[in-house]
């Protein structure tokens, strides 16, 4: 099964204001594909603070004559259904989607995702932090942070670093040892990547976390939407 790592970079604050996303396709372990595009946003969100220049920086100028998101959507969403996806602070970047999908009326893409820094919080217990750029240095991937490509491309090696060390041979297998559940994005409704506690049955419906445990809390915290 191939695995593609996905990557939004965002104008602004506001759901679904994607200006580039990032795709990184890997199979049998090694990095097939990678691109980046920059995206013109939605005209309810067109425009780009300072501030989220400094972060990824790209300008308006940068995108004005970039496509909407719709002009890429059907080929992205058949890369993202032909495998694994992965997303670093996965929540973020499948709200981001799910905003666009909303925005411009389009399908959604039949998909199921792993979030590489729950997986992360499991596998490699008592680092200072779990930042993408944090885990590369462990793994020792240099890249470029917040650029859409690099970000999906170095979320895709620190998942494949955290699967050769564990010495399972499934990417199923490595989620049932850390009792990740894989999260969807589907026509029929979205449930979220869970860190489910160890040894207790996780009492859920349709996605919605009806209790949390103390210990599973943070493994669970999901970004603002908004964040860059």
């Amino acid at each position: 099964m191939d695995l593609i790592a996905l990557d939004f970079e965002t104008a602004n604050s506001l759901p679904g204001s994607a200006c580039s996303f990032g795709v990184a396709v890997f199979r049998n372990g090694e990095l097939r594909q990678c691109a980046e595009r920059l995206i013109l946003p939605h005209a309810t969100r067109r425009f780009i603070p300072s501030f989220y220049t400094s972060i990824h920086g790209i300008r308006m100028e940068d995108v004005a004559d970039a496509p909407e998101f719709p002009y890429y959507a059907e080929t992205l969403f058949s890369i993202l259904e032909s495998g694994l996806v992965l997303a670093h602070n996965a929540a973020f970047d499948m709200g981001v989607l799910r905003s666009l999908c909303d925005l411009y009326h389009l399908r959604s893409p039949e998909i199921r995702y792993l979030c590489t820094c729950k997986t992360a919080r499991r596998f490699w217990r008592g680092l200072e932090n779990y930042k993408l750029d944090t885990l590369c240095r462990k793994i020792g991937h240099s890249f470029q942070h917040h650029d859409a490509r690099e970000d999906a491309a170095a979320a895709g090696f620190v998942y494949l670093a955290m699967l050769r060390e564990s010495g399972c041979t499934t990417n199923e297998e490595f989620a049932d040892r850390l009792r990740i559940r894989p999260g969807t994005l589907s026509e029929r409704g979205d449930s979220p990547c869970l860190a489910l506690p160890h040894g207790r049955k996780y009492p859920v419906r349709t996605g919605t976390v009806k209790r949390k445990y103390p210990e599973d809390a943070a493994e669970n915290c999901t970004p603002s939407p908004g964040r860059p």
